[in-house]
């Protein structure tokens, strides 16, 4: 219920929950090691769930700047089979016009993605970050009544 209105996993959801059992058994058996033993246990499982939930479908995106950007489009493309967006940028502080290209990949591509890029452009700035709710071609489909 409470993952229908934030966005919160279940993994994490549990380690909240359990974190206030946890901490006030401490007023019920007055013992430190016990509530580290719980905690320790609560946190693996929390971990644990997550992983089992969640599998092999984890998302990053990428978004990589680069003077070289045809070169990593077209290695990115033909190389780690990904799509991309190129998306027009301007630099804050320079005002120079940037291409910035966008990727979504799974979590398992994304060493592939990094060793193109730093062959090609050890310089490019890239930002990588964990996504959920990816549909589309290659990803998730929408799911509809």
């Amino acid at each position: 219920m409470i993952n229908k209105y934030r966005n919160i996993s279940l993994g994490r959801l549990l380690l909240y929950i359990d974190s206030v059992i946890i901490s006030s058994s401490f007023l019920l058996f007055q013992s430190i090691e016990t509530m580290i033993y719980g905690f320790v246990s609560m946190a693996i499982l929390a971990y644990t769930v997550d992983m089992v939930i969640s599998g092999n479908k984890q998302t990053v995106q990428f978004f990589i700047f680069s003077k070289k950007h045809e070169e990593l489009r077209h290695h990115i493309i033909h190389v780690a089979k990904r799509g991309l967006t190129v998306l027009p940028g301007v630099g804050g502080y320079s005002g120079e016009e940037v291409k910035v290209l966008m990727v979504i990949a799974r979590k398992s591509d994304s060493q592939v993605i990094f060793r193109l890029i730093k062959q090609i452009d050890p310089d490019a700035f890239i930002t990588m970050g964990s996504v959920m709710g990816v549909y589309g071609q290659g990803f998730d489909t929408i799911k509809g009544r």
